[in-house]
């Protein structure tokens, strides 16, 4: 039994480092990484704290899309971990910043 619970625990660990390495989050019971759209996010994390419009992008001609960075603060295990998310102007995440522990 004890070994069944030390590879439980390894994995865990694993994982969670493989969700970092990836530029990722847990929310609830989903891992949300670079690449998903808004609206999954939304879907699983529920409203950021904060939402900042950061520019446009106006890569196709005659178009402009807001470009957005989403707060979000994740309490796991008693810890408040701060993440940054940055949209591009078609909605999906490019980037998934660690802001550390909020205090």
């Amino acid at each position: 039994m004890k070994k069944i619970m030390m590879v439980f625990v390894v994995a865990l660990v694993l994982s969670e480092g493989l969700v970092f390495a990836r530029g990722g989050m847990h929310c609830e019971n989903k891992i949300v990484t670079t690449g998903d759209h808004k609206y999954e996010i939304l879907a699983a994390c529920g409203q950021p704290v904060s939402r900042e419009i950061v520019g446009v992008d106006n890569k196709r001609v005659g178009e402009y899309r807001i470009v957005e960075e989403w707060l979000y603060i994740i309490e796991k295990y008693g810890h408040k971990q701060m993440y940054l998310l940055k949209f591009d102007g078609d909605g999906f995440v490019r980037e998934i910043k660690w802001l550390g522990e909020q205090k």
